[in-house]
Formats: C-alpha cells, sequence, structure tokens
C-alpha cells in the first residue's frame, strides 16, 4: 500500500510515518515531503493508495497545490486547526485529523479508509483508484460543523439544499440545518442526479423530500416538500416536464 506524506514539519513528517507503519502492516511509505511542489512531483511519480496532507505545507495551503492537478488518489487530511475542514472535504477527502494526532486517530483513519474501499470494489465497473469524487461515483457524504464538533453525513440524512441570505444550508429529514461550503451550481456537479435535483434558483431536494405536486400555473407546478418550507416552490413550465419524468410520472 503506497503512501504519500506531505508535513511541512520535520518532526510531525517523523511521527505520522511512525504511526502509520504501527497501524498499518502493508504501508510502503514512498516519500514524506514538505512543499506542495514536492507533493506534486511524488503524486505524478508514483502510484498512490493514499496520501497524508498537512493543510498548511511550507510553499502555502495545500488547495493550491490540488487544484492544479486532477488528484485520484484519496486523501487524509491533518492540521493544527479545524477551520479549514469543509473546505478539504470539497476535494478528495476521506477523513480528517486535528493535530496532535494519536494512533487511534490513524487507526480510524483507515478504517475509513477500508471501508469506503472495499464499497467501491463490490460495485460493478468501479474501482477504488478512480476516486472517491470523479463523475462516476457521486458525492455521497458530508461535512457539517455544529459548534467545535465536525460529523459525516450520508446524502440519505438529506432532504434538501436550500439558498438563503447568501449562505448555502444543508437540511436533513429530522429538520436540522447547516451551513456548507458549496454554492448550488457546484452540488449540481457533484450529487447523483438520480437521487437529487435542482428545483429552482433557491432548492435542490432528494428525491425522497418530494411530498407532492400541485398545478399551478400555464403548466406551471408548486412542489411540496418535507420538512416543509414557508414559501412556495414554484417550478418553471420548462422545467416542468424534467421534474415529472425524474420522479417516472
Amino acid at each position: 500500500m503506497n503512501i504519500l506524506i506531505c508535513e511541512d514539519e520535520a518532526p510531525a513528517r517523523k511521527q505520522i510515518a511512525r504511526l502509520i507503519t504501527q497501524a498499518c502492516k502493508e504501508a510502503n511509505i514512498v516519500e514524506a515531503v514538505e512543499t506542495g511542489e514536492e507533493a506534486l512531483s511524488a503524486i505524478r511519480k508514483y502510484e498512490l493508495d493514499l496520501i497524508f496532507m498537512d493543510v498548511e505545507l511550507a510553499d502555502g495551503p495545500c488547495f493550491e497545490t490540488l487544484n492544479e492537478i486532477e488528484i485520484r488518489t484519496p486523501v487524509i487530511f491533518t492540521t493544527a486547526y479545524d477551520e479549514y475542514a469543509l473546505k478539504a472535504f470539497s476535494l478528495n477527502s476521506i477523513d480528517y485529523l486535528v493535530k496532535p494526532i494519536s494512533r487511534a486517530d490513524i487507526e480510524k483513519a483507515f478504517n475509513k479508509y477500508n471501508k469506503i474501499k472495499e464499497s467501491f470494489e463490490s460495485a460493478p465497473g468501479f474501482t477504488f483508484s478512480k476516486g472517491i469524487m470523479n463523475r462516476e461515483n457521486y458525492k455521497d457524504r458530508f461535512l457539517v460543523k455544529l459548534g467545535r464538533k465536525l460529523f459525516s453525513l450520508h446524502t440519505s440524512e438529506i432532504a434538501y439544499f436550500l439558498s438563503q441570505d447568501k449562505m448555502v444550508w444543508l437540511v436533513t429529514t429530522n429538520r436540522k440545518r447547516y451551513i456548507i461550503n458549496y454554492t448550488l451550481s457546484e452540488l449540481e456537479e457533484i450529487l447523483d442526479p438520480k437521487q437529487f435535483f435542482r428545483l429552482n434558483r433557491q432548492f435542490i431536494t432528494h428525491i425522497e423530500a418530494i411530498k407532492e405536486l400541485e398545478p399551478y400555473f400555464k403548466g406551471q407546478v408548486t412542489v411540496h416538500i418535507t420538512p416543509s418550507v414557508d414559501e412556495e416552490i414554484i417550478i418553471s413550465r420548462s422545467k416542468t416536464p424534467d421534474l415529472k419524468k425524474w420522479l417516472g410520472v
């Protein structure tokens, strides 16, 4: 199992390498680098299975590095700060570890990696090496923040996404709301179109959240969703046929 470590501090590089080898007997650390430029070189050079990457590298934030290439290797981010977590999970990330990192943290990260790998390998036509965020495998989890805590939500727990007051809210089936770091346009690109539909400029809804359609005016319909909202959700005449087709009507 080929692993790349990207960490700008030498003591931290040694510690992470030690914890990785303790937690995973199959681990082969191909390199431990300190800059984004070195990380890019290693990513292009090796057939990697997993990357451990500090958010702040010696030559700048790692997001600048990752934006330069299409990365297909799953990433576990490490940092001393949790403020980057939501941005990290918009990339090819499977976990986010806040320093100081323990062996238990590394073991949990490997357990998550193995579970995700098993789910991809059991799906016909998919391989884990293609990445967890490519167009064949739509995003099925979102990291949300409540106070200082971060936790993951599966898309089956999401009723809809709502753009309101210049923010985008994730609304769960049990009526909880979380601000997320995506636009509705970005969400359209990463969500499974069989499960989610863009109703209008405000809403993207899960198929299970649609309660009923009601005729409105000149071919338009009003959509009733659950959990309910105060405003009417009116679908344009041009979009109504697509919505009905999506619903199998």
